[in-house]
């Protein structure tokens, strides 16, 4: 069995709201945060985000994370230059957990086309910065090593896009 899934992404907000440049950190970063939170459910699925205790992504200066969280999520903005926006990062492990959370409180399933759909808001426009893939192959007597040596003689070949 061959099964592809999502590993990590990132995702930038940006307001579409028209402020001064003091109101971005004054209110309007911490509303796209709020927004981000109530429409996704995190803060139905998880118990407390706070002052982020993790390294916050590069160049970010104020960010929240999960409390006594094992996974990396993280949401943050920097405080003087809007234009960046605020990030979300979903570790693997925040994604799986929180994949899994909403499934046992809602009673269905979720995946990123229907996530995207749920934190839709007329407060922010988003956009998917990163993602990750990854493919599992279970039980297909696949040797890594063998694998390994024919990619880097050029037996095998690995493609990305259409083909």
């Amino acid at each position: 069995m061959i099964k592809p899934d999502i590993d990590q992404f990132t995702l930038v907000l940006q307001t579409t709201d028209v402020f001064d440049f003091d109101e971005w950190r004054e209110w309007v970063a911490k509303n796209i945060v709020s927004t981000f939170l109530i429409n996704s459910k995190m803060h139905m699925l998880f118990d407390e985000l706070g002052e982020s205790d993790t390294k916050l992504p590069e160049g970010y200066t104020v960010g929240y994370s999960l409390i006594n969280a094992p996974f990396y999520f993280c949401i943050a903005y920097h405080e003087a230059f809007s234009k960046m926006g605020v990030i979300v990062k979903f570790s693997a492990y925040a994604w799986h957990e929180y994949r899994k959370r909403y499934a046992e409180n809602f009673n269905e399933p979720i995946h990123l086309h229907n996530f995207f759909q749920l934190i839709e808001s007329d407060d922010y426009e988003f956009r998917l910065s990163r993602i990750d893939m990854y493919c599992d192959f279970l039980n297909e007597n696949i040797d890594i090593a063998k694998l390994k040596r024919s990619i880097e003689d050029g037996r095998t070949e690995l493609r990305y896009g259409k083909y």
